[in-house]
């Protein structure tokens, strides 16, 4: 579960932000997640408004920058806060985030890099609510010094391959200092706390963008009939139209999966050798999102693509591209695992920028009431943060108050801020929604005259 997220120096945030997702104490604690062991309850869901351009959406990039850098080879370099001074571009981006694992421990992990170098990076845990053990440190004083500094802690080094600190030096005495040391570790298999941090950012944290689609999806529908049962289900029961999925499968040969495959013909050729030494194995398809490419245990290579079922009037069935479905349908499609009350959703946040995209304000109220359904009363544990315009969500009998957050860009500056709605006095009884469109809490856009003054070939005043 995430706790917090920071970020300092990347795009329009220059000093430090953070996002917190842990309950303000002095409210009522129903409809959260405690974590007894740390004696903190956490929201499972939160939602953040803004006016366009306020950074909204800048904050989802710098949690995926931080996802990408950690679980990606190659990744693009942050781009730095450019509204302070020039000499400001050059200096690093940082990114930590706080959160607890599948394991129950409470990791801080951050890192500051500047373009593709890395100058510094630390890992701490919290074991079983005590203090902070700090696992690892790794530092540089600037891009001229090529040779890193590196602390290790006692847990750390336990935790690495026979509890030697042997490998650990063996291990950073080849590392590029474009890589990260969790990241290297991770991939070795070499040390149990950087592959559980490693987990949790590659299976347990989501970045859905819109028109991005979960990828987890079309290979969840390949091989669990009982996934593809309750998904049919929960989407019936929102009221979209259609009477099943269908997985059509057809034999291919590897020339047919090359060419349906993005990238060079080095990346290529690679791929095919990762083809022809695996066992039986599924790889997405570059040109349909729906797609996959089955490896069989016999050797067969398969295509295998998600379509839709629709019974006709005279009882036969007709099959349709996912494509040709709604763009509600295709996006709640994306979004339906949220609900999905199994180890596949366990303890897994979930970011969303613009959560209303082709939703009725119907569906995206009962999306979230129904995730913190599953979240809370069925022990799952999952956290929605969300991104969104849709001011009917604005609704205390929906969110408490420390789920609704607001960005703004301060117009002098040119940096975005974050405040929670707990920070706001308010009288009892008040029309949040009504209050936000009035200005009251700021986060909405100051239109200098009507968009339509050029009515009457005169100006509004």
């Amino acid at each position: 579960m995430l706790i917090n997220f920071t970020v300092k120096n990347f795009k329009s945030f220059n000093e430090e932000l953070m996002l917190n997702l842990s309950a303000a104490k002095r409210f009522s604690l129903d409809g959260t997640i405690p974590a007894e062991t740390y004696r903190i309850n956490i929201l499972p869901v939160t939602g953040i408004y803004g006016a366009n351009g306020s950074g909204k959406s800048n904050l989802v990039n710098a949690v995926d920058f931080m996802r990408r850098k950690i679980i990606e080879e190659y990744t693009p370099f942050p781009v730095p806060f450019k509204f302070d001074c020039q000499s400001k571009e050059s200096e690093p981006s940082s990114f930590s985030i706080l959160f607890i694992d599948n394991k129950n421990i409470m990791y801080h992990y951050g890192f500051s890099v500047c373009g593709n170098e890395i100058l510094e990076e630390w890992l701490s845990a919290y074991y079983e609510g005590r203090r902070e053990s700090v696992l690892f440190e790794r530092f540089r004083e600037n891009l001229e010094e090529k040779k890193f500094e590196y602390n290790f802690g006692q847990k750390f080094i336990k935790a690495t391959e026979k509890g030697k600190k042997a490998y650990l030096d063996f291990t950073t005495a080849g590392l590029k200092s474009s890589r990260l040391l969790i990241t290297e570790l991770a991939e070795r298999q070499g040390n149990t706390a950087a592959s559980d941090v490693f987990n949790w950012f590659s299976s347990n944290l989501m970045i859905i963008k819109p028109g991005a689609i979960y990828s987890a999806i079309p290979f969840a529908f390949m091989v669990d009939k009982e996934f593809t049962d309750e998904v049919t289900k929960l989407l019936r029961n929102m009221d979209f139209d259609f009477d099943g999925f269908k997985i059509s499968s057809r034999n291919v040969d590897m020339d047919y999966i090359l060419s349906r495959t993005a990238g060079n013909a080095e990346e290529r050729e690679k791929i095919k050798t990762e083809i022809e030494g695996s066992g039986e194995s599924f790889w997405d398809s570059a040109m349909n999102r729906y797609s996959m490419f089955h490896k069989t245990s016999d050797g067969q290579l398969t295509e295998k693509t998600l379509l839709l079922k629709h019974i006709r009037k005279d009882g036969s069935t007709a099959l349709l591209s996912i494509d040709e479905a709604s763009s509600g349908f295709r996006r709640m499609l994306d979004l339906v695992i949220l609900l999905m009350n199994n180890d596949r959703m366990k303890n897994t946040t979930v970011v969303i920028d613009e959560i209303e995209q082709s939703l009725h304000t119907v569906i995206s109220k009962n999306l979230i009431e129904a995730l913190k359904e599953n979240s809370i009363e069925n022990d799952c544990k999952s956290q929605l943060v969300f991104i969104t315009h849709d001011t009917n969500l604005l609704d205390l009998d929906l969110l408490r108050r420390d789920e609704i957050q607001f960005m703004e860009k301060d117009r002098v500056t040119g940096e975005s801020h974050i405040t929670n709605f707990a920070e706001f006095k308010i009288v009892p009884g008040l029309n949040v929604e009504k209050g936000y469109l009035e200005g009251r809490f700021g986060a909405i856009p100051l239109l200098h005259h009507n968009l339509n003054w050029r009515k009457n070939g005169k100006k509004n005043s």
